[in-house]
C-alpha cells in the first residue's frame, strides 16, 4: 500500500485490548496504557476473571495517568442495575468522561467457551438466548439509573459488545454503540456489517462496527511465522494476523476500505511486544496514511466514537 493520496478512505478507530493478568502488575498496566494514548489510540478495554486482577480498578488507576483515552473495562451483566451503573459512572467522572463498558452475558471464561461452542445446536441456541434475553432487560435497566442519576459525564458512557452470531447483534444493535465483530476475511467484515446495519435499521439506530484482530508481529515476515511456530496451538474467536507492522497496516486499511469496518480493536498475542510494535510502527503508519489523525481531537469516549451526549429521554 502507498502512502495517503486523495482517493485514500476517512480515518477509522482505533482500540486496543489486554487482559489483567496477574503477572503485569498495576504499573505496568498504566505504562502500557500511556503508551497507547501518546500513540493516540481512542480506547483501551481489559479482560478480567477468576485469578486475574479487577478490570475496572486498574482502569480507575489509569484514569489519573491519563487524560484523552477511552477506558473500557469488562462489565458480566450480574447483581443489580442500579448498582452496575453506578459502578461504571464512577469510573466515567474519575477519567472525566472517558468511560465505557463491554457488557458480558457469561459470568466467567468457562461459561463464556460452552456458550460458544453450543452456538449452532438447538440446545445453544435456546440457552443463547434466554441470556441475551435476561440481558436485554438489565441493560435497559441500568440506562434507565443512567438516566436518573445524572452522576456520568457522559451521561450514558458507551457500551461496546462483543458479538459473534444473530443473536448478539441483535443486543448490540439495541443497545450497544459499537459492536465488536469477528471476521476472518474481507468478506467477512462486509457480511457481518449488513446484518448488523439492518438489524440497527430495524431498532431505529446506528451501531459502529468494530473488527477485532489478534495480532502477532516481527520485523519481517519469516521472524513472524517463526514466532507464530513457536506460538504453537492457538484456537481464538477472531482472526490471527502473522506479519510485519506494515502488513497489519495493509490489513487494517484493506478491511476498512472495502469491508466498511468503521475500526478495529487489536489484540496484542505477546504482552508488550506486540503492544509495542503495533503502537511504535503500525500506528505511524496508519497516520502517515491519513487512516488515523494524529492527535485527538475530542476529550471523551463518546467523543472518540463519534456520538452525541446521551441524555434522558
Amino acid at each position: 500500500m502507498s502512502a495517503a493520496s486523495a482517493s485514500s478512505p476517512s480515518p477509522f478507530l482505533l482500540g486496543l485490548a489486554l487482559t489483567a493478568e496477574p503477572g503485569l502488575s498495576p504499573d505496568e498496566f498504566v505504562r502500557l496504557v500511556r503508551r497507547a494514548e501518546a500513540a493516540r489510540v481512542d480506547f483501551v478495554t481489559v479482560e478480567d476473571g477468576p485469578g486475574r486482577l479487577d478490570s475496572t480498578l486498574l482502569l480507575a488507576l489509569a484514569a489519573r495517568e491519563t487524560s484523552r483515552i477511552g477506558l473500557v473495562p469488562l462489565g458480566p451483566v450480574l447483581g443489580q442495575p442500579a448498582g452496575y451503573a453506578a459502578r461504571f459512572a464512577t469510573l466515567d467522572l474519575l477519567s472525566g468522561g472517558r468511560a465505557g463498558v463491554r457488557p458480558r452475558i457469561a459470568a466467567d471464561d468457562v461459561e463464556h467457551e460452552r456458550i460458544v461452542r453450543a452456538i449452532g445446536t438447538p440446545e445453544g441456541d435456546a440457552l443463547v438466548a434466554e441470556l441475551f434475553a435476561r440481558a436485554d432487560e438489565f441493560i435497559g435497566r441500568v440506562g434507565e439509573a443512567w438516566d436518573v442519576s445524572g452522576t456520568a459525564p457522559q451521561g450514558r458512557p458507551p457500551l461496546l459488545s462483543l458479538a459473534h452470531d444473530t443473536v448478539p447483534y441483535r443486543f448490540a444493535a439495541r443497545h450497544a454503540d459499537a459492536v465488536l465483530i469477528t471476521p476472518f476475511d474481507v468478506q467477512g467484515v462486509r457480511r457481518i456489517r449488513a446484518e448488523v446495519d439492518a438489524l440497527a435499521a430495524e431498532a431505529g439506530r446506528t451501531v459502529k462496527v468494530l473488527a477485532d484482530l489478534h495480532v502477532l508481529l516481527a520485523p519481517t515476515d519469516a521472524e513472524a511465522a517463526e514466532r507464530r511456530s513457536k506460538l504453537g496451538e492457538f484456537e481464538s474467536d477472531a482472526d490471527l494476523f502473522t506479519g510485519t507492522p506494515e502488513g497489519l497496516a495493509d490489513r487494517l486499511e484493506e478491511w476498512h476500505r472495502d469491508g466498511g469496518a468503521d475500526g478495529f480493536r487489536i489484540r496484542p498475542v505477546t504482552v508488550p511486544d506486540d503492544v509495542y510494535a503495533l503502537v511504535d510502527r503500525s500506528v505511524p503508519l496508519l497516520v502517515r496514511r491519513g487512516l488515523l489523525p494524529e492527535t485527538y481531537g475530542t476529550r471523551t469516549l463518546r467523543g472518540h466514537l463519534g456520538l452525541s451526549r446521551e441524555v434522558a429521554a
